[in-house]
Protein backbone atom coordinates (compact mmCIF):
# COMPACT_ATOMS: atom_id res chain seq x y z
CA UNK A 1 0.00 0.00 0.00
CA UNK A 2 1.05 3.26 -1.22
CA UNK A 3 2.29 5.72 1.84
CA UNK A 4 0.76 9.41 2.07
CA UNK A 5 4.11 10.93 0.47
CA UNK A 6 3.52 8.36 -2.14
CA UNK A 7 0.08 9.15 -2.86
CA UNK A 8 0.59 13.15 -3.14
CA UNK A 9 3.84 12.78 -4.92
CA UNK A 10 2.06 10.35 -7.50
CA UNK A 11 -0.91 12.93 -7.54
CA UNK A 12 0.90 16.14 -7.88
CA UNK A 13 3.02 14.29 -11.10
CA UNK A 14 0.04 13.13 -12.60
CA UNK A 15 -1.18 16.92 -12.84
CA UNK A 16 2.17 17.85 -14.34
CA UNK A 17 2.97 20.60 -11.60
CA UNK A 18 6.20 21.21 -9.75
CA UNK A 19 6.46 21.89 -6.10
CA UNK A 20 7.24 25.46 -6.57
CA UNK A 21 3.85 25.63 -8.75
CA UNK A 22 2.44 23.91 -6.11
CA UNK A 23 2.95 26.21 -3.30
CA UNK A 24 1.77 29.10 -5.27
CA UNK A 25 -1.41 27.57 -5.75
CA UNK A 26 -1.81 26.46 -2.06
CA UNK A 27 0.14 29.15 -0.24
CA UNK A 28 1.92 26.62 1.37
CA UNK A 29 5.59 26.86 1.94
CA UNK A 30 7.32 24.77 -0.60
CA UNK A 31 9.81 22.53 1.50
CA UNK A 32 6.81 21.80 3.71
CA UNK A 33 5.23 19.94 0.68
CA UNK A 34 8.51 18.58 -0.24
CA UNK A 35 8.19 17.30 3.56
CA UNK A 36 4.72 16.10 3.49
CA UNK A 37 6.12 13.56 -0.03
CA UNK A 38 8.60 12.69 1.64
CA UNK A 39 6.60 11.26 5.10
CA UNK A 40 8.05 13.76 7.02
CA UNK A 41 6.00 15.67 9.07
CA UNK A 42 7.69 16.29 12.22
CA UNK A 43 8.57 20.05 10.34
CA UNK A 44 8.52 22.13 13.76
CA UNK A 45 4.80 23.50 14.05
CA UNK A 46 1.84 22.29 15.78
CA UNK A 47 0.33 19.54 14.74
CA UNK A 48 -3.14 21.61 14.09
CA UNK A 49 -1.30 23.05 11.06
CA UNK A 50 0.37 20.30 9.73
CA UNK A 51 -3.38 18.68 9.28
CA UNK A 52 -4.84 22.01 7.73
CA UNK A 53 -1.62 21.79 4.91
CA UNK A 54 -2.08 18.18 4.51
CA UNK A 55 -6.12 18.44 4.10
CA UNK A 56 -5.70 21.49 1.77
CA UNK A 57 -2.52 19.99 -0.45
CA UNK A 58 -5.20 16.75 -0.91
CA UNK A 59 -8.11 18.92 -2.06
CA UNK A 60 -5.77 21.04 -4.91
CA UNK A 61 -4.79 17.20 -5.74
CA UNK A 62 -8.07 15.92 -6.02
CA UNK A 63 -7.62 13.41 -2.99
CA UNK A 64 -9.94 12.42 -0.41
CA UNK A 65 -8.53 14.87 2.44
CA UNK A 66 -10.25 12.71 5.07
CA UNK A 67 -8.66 9.49 4.05
CA UNK A 68 -5.26 11.57 4.29
CA UNK A 69 -6.12 12.56 8.03
CA UNK A 70 -7.07 9.28 9.13
CA UNK A 71 -3.82 7.91 7.56
CA UNK A 72 -1.93 10.88 9.35
CA UNK A 73 -3.71 9.77 12.32
CA UNK A 74 -2.37 6.22 11.95
CA UNK A 75 1.18 6.74 11.06
CA UNK A 76 1.35 9.50 14.16
CA UNK A 77 0.33 6.70 16.65
CA UNK A 78 2.20 4.26 15.12
CA UNK A 79 4.86 6.42 15.64
CA UNK A 80 3.98 6.94 19.18
CA UNK A 81 4.33 2.95 19.95
CA UNK A 82 7.53 2.17 18.30
CA UNK A 83 9.18 5.15 20.08
CA UNK A 84 8.14 3.64 23.46
CA UNK A 85 8.78 0.44 22.71
CA UNK A 86 12.72 1.16 21.47
CA UNK A 87 13.29 3.03 24.78
CA UNK A 88 12.47 0.08 26.45
CA UNK A 89 14.49 -2.13 24.38
CA UNK A 90 17.45 0.26 25.19
CA UNK A 91 16.83 -0.02 29.00
CA UNK A 92 16.41 -3.94 28.60
CA UNK A 93 19.92 -4.34 26.58
CA UNK A 94 21.91 -2.59 29.63
CA UNK A 95 22.26 -6.04 31.66
CA UNK A 96 24.43 -6.00 35.33
CA UNK A 97 27.31 -7.58 34.09
CA UNK A 98 27.85 -11.02 35.69
CA UNK A 99 31.37 -11.11 38.10
CA UNK A 100 34.01 -11.39 35.47
CA UNK A 101 35.98 -15.05 35.80
CA UNK A 102 39.51 -14.84 37.82
CA UNK A 103 42.04 -14.13 35.34
CA UNK A 104 44.54 -16.49 33.75
CA UNK A 105 47.29 -17.58 36.53
CA UNK A 106 49.04 -19.51 33.42
CA UNK A 107 52.87 -19.68 33.70
CA UNK A 108 52.61 -18.13 37.61
CA UNK A 109 51.02 -21.20 39.60
CA UNK A 110 51.61 -25.08 38.91
CA UNK A 111 48.04 -26.70 37.94
CA UNK A 112 45.85 -27.17 41.32
CA UNK A 113 44.63 -30.55 42.49
CA UNK A 114 41.02 -31.66 41.81
CA UNK A 115 40.04 -31.50 45.56
CA UNK A 116 41.64 -27.62 45.65
CA UNK A 117 40.03 -26.68 41.79
CA UNK A 118 36.75 -26.84 43.51
CA UNK A 119 37.46 -25.37 46.53
CA UNK A 120 38.53 -22.42 44.23
CA UNK A 121 34.94 -23.06 42.32
CA UNK A 122 33.27 -22.62 45.64
CA UNK A 123 34.86 -19.74 47.02
CA UNK A 124 32.24 -16.63 48.46
CA UNK A 125 31.76 -14.02 45.73
CA UNK A 126 33.13 -11.65 48.49
CA UNK A 127 36.38 -12.95 48.08
CA UNK A 128 36.45 -11.88 44.40
CA UNK A 129 35.18 -8.45 45.06
CA UNK A 130 36.84 -5.31 45.14
CA UNK A 131 38.00 -4.43 48.91
CA UNK A 132 37.38 -7.41 50.01
CA UNK A 133 39.99 -9.02 48.41
CA UNK A 134 43.02 -9.82 50.34
CA UNK A 135 46.08 -11.26 49.35
CA UNK A 136 45.83 -14.94 49.98
CA UNK A 137 48.65 -17.29 49.30
CA UNK A 138 48.77 -21.16 49.28
CA UNK A 139 51.65 -23.66 48.57
CA UNK A 140 51.38 -23.15 44.97
CA UNK A 141 51.10 -19.58 44.23
CA UNK A 142 49.59 -16.10 45.20
CA UNK A 143 46.63 -14.19 44.48
CA UNK A 144 46.33 -10.60 44.56
CA UNK A 145 43.78 -7.26 44.79
CA UNK A 146 44.86 -6.15 41.49
CA UNK A 147 44.01 -10.03 40.06
CA UNK A 148 40.50 -9.89 40.46
CA UNK A 149 39.33 -6.35 40.44
CA UNK A 150 35.69 -5.90 39.22
CA UNK A 151 35.04 -3.62 35.80
CA UNK A 152 32.01 -1.29 36.80
CA UNK A 153 32.27 0.86 33.54
CA UNK A 154 28.75 -0.76 32.25
CA UNK A 155 27.36 0.72 35.58
CA UNK A 156 28.73 4.38 34.71
CA UNK A 157 27.05 3.74 31.44
CA UNK A 158 23.74 2.79 32.64
CA UNK A 159 23.34 6.00 34.97
CA UNK A 160 24.67 8.02 32.01
CA UNK A 161 21.95 6.98 29.53
CA UNK A 162 19.18 7.18 32.50
CA UNK A 163 20.57 10.65 32.77
CA UNK A 164 20.29 11.55 29.04
CA UNK A 165 16.72 10.02 28.81
CA UNK A 166 15.46 12.93 31.77
CA UNK A 167 17.40 15.49 30.68
CA UNK A 168 15.82 15.36 27.33
CA UNK A 169 12.51 14.81 28.60
CA UNK A 170 13.01 18.15 31.21
CA UNK A 171 14.20 19.66 27.49
CA UNK A 172 11.14 19.00 25.71
CA UNK A 173 8.68 19.72 28.61
CA UNK A 174 10.32 23.07 28.57
CA UNK A 175 9.88 23.82 24.71
CA UNK A 176 6.01 22.63 24.49
CA UNK A 177 5.37 24.44 27.93
CA UNK A 178 7.21 27.72 26.20
CA UNK A 179 5.54 27.25 22.90
CA UNK A 180 2.10 27.44 24.47
CA UNK A 181 2.48 30.21 26.66
CA UNK A 182 4.14 32.48 24.37
CA UNK A 183 2.46 35.40 24.20
CA UNK A 184 1.80 37.50 20.78
CA UNK A 185 1.07 40.88 20.52
CA UNK A 186 -2.81 42.20 20.24
CA UNK A 187 -4.48 42.79 16.85
CA UNK A 188 -5.44 46.77 18.26
CA UNK A 189 -3.50 48.58 21.29
CA UNK A 190 -6.32 50.53 21.28
CA UNK A 191 -8.88 47.55 21.63
CA UNK A 192 -9.22 46.96 25.64
CA UNK A 193 -10.51 44.10 28.15
CA UNK A 194 -14.11 45.11 28.09
CA UNK A 195 -15.66 46.48 32.01
CA UNK A 196 -16.92 44.35 34.68
CA UNK A 197 -20.57 45.15 35.15
CA UNK A 198 -20.97 45.21 39.23
CA UNK A 199 -24.95 46.25 39.72
CA UNK A 200 -25.64 45.16 43.22
CA UNK A 201 -21.85 45.96 44.75
CA UNK A 202 -21.84 42.39 45.52
CA UNK A 203 -22.33 40.60 42.50
CA UNK A 204 -19.99 40.46 39.80
CA UNK A 205 -21.79 39.73 36.07
CA UNK A 206 -20.43 37.66 33.28
CA UNK A 207 -19.54 39.53 30.05
CA UNK A 208 -22.62 39.71 27.82
CA UNK A 209 -22.13 37.34 24.79
CA UNK A 210 -20.47 38.97 21.78
CA UNK A 211 -20.90 38.24 18.08
CA UNK A 212 -17.65 38.52 15.63
CA UNK A 213 -17.15 37.47 12.02
CA UNK A 214 -14.23 35.52 10.48
CA UNK A 215 -13.66 36.30 6.51
CA UNK A 216 -11.27 34.18 5.20
CA UNK A 217 -9.56 36.09 1.88
CA UNK A 218 -7.48 33.06 1.02
CA UNK A 219 -6.49 29.65 2.41
CA UNK A 220 -5.84 29.62 6.03
CA UNK A 221 -6.33 26.57 8.86
CA UNK A 222 -7.68 28.80 11.84
CA UNK A 223 -8.34 27.86 15.88
CA UNK A 224 -10.32 29.85 17.93
CA UNK A 225 -10.38 29.43 22.20
CA UNK A 226 -12.30 31.22 24.42
CA UNK A 227 -9.71 31.97 27.22
CA UNK A 228 -11.72 32.28 30.44
CA UNK A 229 -13.15 28.87 29.59
CA UNK A 230 -10.84 27.69 27.82
CA UNK A 231 -13.23 26.07 25.36
CA UNK A 232 -12.52 25.57 21.99
CA UNK A 233 -14.92 27.87 19.31
CA UNK A 234 -13.84 26.83 16.01
CA UNK A 235 -10.86 25.04 14.56
CA UNK A 236 -11.23 24.26 10.88
CA UNK A 237 -9.21 25.25 7.84
CA UNK A 238 -11.38 28.08 5.75
CA UNK A 239 -10.83 29.05 2.02
CA UNK A 240 -11.29 32.45 0.08
CA UNK A 241 -14.87 33.65 0.39
CA UNK A 242 -15.56 31.86 3.74
CA UNK A 243 -17.08 33.87 6.60
CA UNK A 244 -17.92 32.49 10.12
CA UNK A 245 -19.80 33.38 12.94
CA UNK A 246 -18.39 33.15 16.18
CA UNK A 247 -20.52 33.67 18.97
CA UNK A 248 -17.70 34.52 22.61
CA UNK A 249 -18.09 35.27 26.31
CA UNK A 250 -15.35 37.32 27.28
CA UNK A 251 -11.94 37.39 25.51
CA UNK A 252 -10.67 35.15 23.00
CA UNK A 253 -7.24 33.53 20.91
CA UNK A 254 -6.97 33.47 17.32
CA UNK A 255 -4.34 31.20 15.98
CA UNK A 256 -3.77 30.94 12.39
CA UNK A 257 -1.81 29.90 9.70
CA UNK A 258 -1.50 32.69 7.27
CA UNK A 259 -2.57 36.13 8.52
CA UNK A 260 -2.76 37.89 5.21
CA UNK A 261 -5.64 35.99 4.16
CA UNK A 262 -7.76 36.10 7.65
CA UNK A 263 -10.03 39.68 8.87
CA UNK A 264 -12.63 39.68 11.13
CA UNK A 265 -15.25 42.00 12.14
CA UNK A 266 -16.50 43.34 15.54
CA UNK A 267 -19.09 45.87 16.80
CA UNK A 268 -19.13 47.04 12.92
CA UNK A 269 -15.89 47.30 12.36
CA UNK A 270 -13.20 45.18 9.87
CA UNK A 271 -9.69 44.36 11.55
CA UNK A 272 -6.48 42.16 10.30
CA UNK A 273 -3.40 41.11 12.47
CA UNK A 274 -1.32 42.81 10.42
CA UNK A 275 1.27 39.61 9.85
CA UNK A 276 2.17 37.22 7.06
CA UNK A 277 1.98 33.72 8.17
CA UNK A 278 1.64 31.58 11.17
CA UNK A 279 0.62 33.59 14.43
CA UNK A 280 -1.95 34.52 17.07
CA UNK A 281 -4.01 37.45 18.74
CA UNK A 282 -6.10 38.24 21.53
CA UNK A 283 -9.37 39.78 20.86
CA UNK A 284 -11.03 41.47 23.88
Amino acid sequence: MQSIGERLEEARKKKGISIREAADATKIRGDFLDFFEKDKFDIGIPDIYVRGFLSNYSKFLHIDPAKIITDYTSFKLGRSKISKRDRGELLGRLDIPSDTAPPSRENHEPELSSEQSQQEMQAPLGSYSSGGMESRSSGSGLVTESDSEVDYSLYWKLGFAVAAVFAVFILLVYVVWNVINKESPEINPELVDAPVIDTSGTQILQPAEEVIRLIASGAVNVLVIEKDSNTRLFSDPLAAGDEVEIRKRGPITIAFSDGKNLSYTKSGQTFSPGTDGLGRITVP
